[in-house]
């Protein structure tokens, strides 16, 4: 996507924990190899943002025997250039087939967007637009961050100890759930929610016109359906349906929780 003429600089280097902010997270099966290119760039002058990768257990076992069970965790890091913002994990011990699809011959070994991300800091209600409206289904809902130090590390968090509550939200393609491990697939919503009160608003620079990523788009089946329900809701700043560049019936408009989304037929 090319803007004639942009109306800013966009999201540049800001770090994942701001209004407005926009991320997506991929699989690698070598998240080292991409943290070392990372490296090397910041040491050539390169504008980047980076975290190191960090270490987080998934449902590791209670008590944890080393070298006898399986220790399931990730490894993940975050590289935000001018106009990308990453989030890459390297799965260890567990595996989701159909979450992560690596091309094994390609330079990263990296995958499509197992989900994209997006932080708020709104009412907990402005939210039920994203599966009471879209569609989508909720499995996990309102759920507050345990503060992992991988976590807390990646997101820069402060934690409750300083006033800073981050509640997690995810949503899912509505035929799957995340009840049933292997069939667990790509293209999911993460919204991090923050009760602090002082996160830097980055709407203005997360928008059509502004450089770098500014906008989410959703694959739907029925269109004017959708026009219909987004319309009934709270959601402002909604276009008419247009056919768009590729041919494809579409809208836009701006979800209750500020961040602009494009459905596509």
């Amino acid at each position: 996507m090319v803007w004639d003429k942009p109306v800013n600089e966009g999201l540049g280097l800001t770090p994942l924990k701001a209004v407005g902010s926009r991320w997506g997270t991929s699989l690698s099966l070598d998240v080292f190899n991409i943290a070392n290119h990372t490296e090397d760039a910041i040491a050539a002058g390169l504008p980047v943002y980076y975290i190191s990768p960090q270490r987080n257990l998934i449902n590791r076992p209670k008590p944890f025997e080393p070298f006898l069970q399986a220790n399931p965790c990730v490894h993940e890091m975050v590289l935000i250039q001018p106009f990308a913002r990453q989030v890459l994990f390297e799965r260890h011990d567990y595996y989701r087939p159909n979450s992560g699809i690596v091309n094994p011959d390609s330079h990263f070994k990296g995958s499509e967007f197992v989900h994209v991300g997006l932080v708020v800091d709104c009412e907990h209600e402005k939210l039920d637009f994203y599966d009471q409206v879209l569609g989508l289904r909720r499995v996990v809902n309102n759920s507050e961050s345990e503060y992992g130090e991988a976590s807390s590390r990646i997101l820069e968090l402060k934690g409750p100890e300083n006033g800073e509550r981050m509640l997690n939200y995810y949503f899912t393609s509505p035929p799957y759930s995340t009840a049933d491990k292997p069939q667990i697939r790509s293209g999911n919503l993460e919204v991090l929610r923050f009760e602090c009160g002082d996160l830097p608003n980055k709407f203005n620079y997360s928008r059509p016109g502004c450089l770098g990523v500014c906008l989410y788009t959703m694959k739907v089946k029925d269109i004017q359906q959708y026009y219909q329900l987004v319309s009934s809701s709270k959601a402002t700043e909604m276009t008419t349906v247009y056919e768009n560049e590729f041919g494809e019936k579409s809208f836009s408009f701006v979800a209750p929780d500020g961040y602009f989304w494009t459905l596509i037929g």
